[in-house]
């Protein structure tokens, strides 16, 4: 009698779970991915017993009908791709098709959707991975996803969870990375029935970032482009070096919309900055690189916290440019406010690295 089994689906989810659901913050992460790629303007994020009793993201985007209710509940179930060359250009946040049936096999998770132009929604239910209730609902436009009891149904995964205000504060950095990756989308966050987060899409992106950072000083304008604007470009808001404190860099790295880690990214800035930061300091604010899609892969992690890129050293060099111009602007701009234009002049500039240049 053979030895290997072909595993039941709902078991199959339940262990991709473990890659992608991590902790309640990744739910977060993927239903408001989910939300950013169907074109919402507003999206609200109500959490409840730090993420384990409630989370329900609502969003004012593209809505689903019940054909595609149901396909989102398949593993690998996505609008986004569709061939494999698709994989080499990918231009939406999310894109494996992993994350509804994985959150739906180790919780009690409910969608309500509904179509602009559909007069009647659909709600589908399922409870730990079994489809209980799909039917016709009045609902708003958009997309409303709930989910309840969160690892209910796998003890040990609530047993590694953190305290609620650990769980609480991983949530609140991924909405708020989120909210500085689309600016021009309205983020509100509610715990317990309590309005934590309000950012409106009115708000400038520096005013959204000063916000974010509890920093009330002036930022520091990055923007560099490249030979082809349409190619690739920096852009950011970094804070001046002698507002910077002490201790671990306070950066945030996006790529394409995609809030990141990358030690390369992190480097270049630092670079950038090098005659310009205290020894113990470290850069803070905001930097978004653009990129043509088939130029990064983000098909690196699973919670797709990492990127690759294609030509790494070209893009270590343009963000090293981007960030030390910008410095040599904010140089010259203290000088005038200290010397006046005239003396300014008379005053030469703290020296860059050339290399800095070499591959302009």
């Amino acid at each position: 009698m053979a030895k290997i089994r072909i595993l039941p689906e709902q078991l199959a989810n339940q262990i991709a779970a473990g890659e992608v659901i991590e902790r309640p913050a990744s739910v977060v992460k993927e239903l408001v991915e989910n939300s950013l790629d169907a074109h919402a303007t507003r999206i609200e994020i109500e959490i409840e017993g730090g993420g384990t009793r409630l989370i329900r993201i609502i969003d004012n985007g593209d809505g689903m009908d019940e054909d595609d209710l149901l396909l989102c509940l398949e593993r690998h179930g996505t609008s986004k791709i569709r061939t494999a060359q698709d994989l080499a250009g990918i231009a939406t946040l999310g894109f494996r098709g992993e994350a509804i049936p994985s959150i739906g096999s180790v919780s009690y998770l409910s969608i309500a959707s509904r179509p602009g132009q559909a007069e009647l929604g659909t709600i589908v239910q399922l409870e730990y991975g079994k489809l209980t209730k799909v039917h016709e609902t009045g609902c708003r436009y958009g997309t409303t996803c709930e989910v309840r009891n969160l690892f209910g149904n796998t003890p040990a995964r609530r047993k590694f969870l953190r305290t609620v205000r650990t769980e609480l504060g991983h949530i609140d950095e991924v909405i708020r990375n989120y909210a500085l990756g689309s600016p021009s989308v309205t983020f509100i966050e509610k715990v317990d029935g309590r309005d934590i987060l309000n950012l409106d899409s009115t708000l400038s992106l520096p005013d959204r970032l000063g916000r974010i950072m509890h920093y009330h000083g002036e930022f520091i304008p990055v923007e560099k482009f490249a030979s082809n604007p349409a190619e690739r470009r920096v852009t950011g808001y970094l804070v001046p070096p002698e507002q910077v404190t002490v201790g671990p860099a306070r950066l945030r790295l996006f790529v394409n919309g995609r809030a990141v880690r990358d030690r390369l990214m992190v480097h270049a800035v630092t670079e950038g900055m090098r005659s310009f930061l205290m020894k113990g300091k470290n850069p803070s604010g905001l930097i978004h690189l653009f990129l043509p899609p088939d130029e990064v892969d983000v098909n690196v992690h699973p919670a797709k916290h990492e990127v690759r890129f294609r030509n790494s050293r070209d893009i270590h060099a343009l963000l090293c440019q981007a960030v030390a111009l910008a410095m040599q602007d904010y140089q010259r701009t203290v000088k005038v406010s200290l010397f006046g234009k005239d003396r300014a002049a008379e005053i030469p500039a703290m020296p860059v690295a050339s290399f800095f240049w070499e591959n302009d």
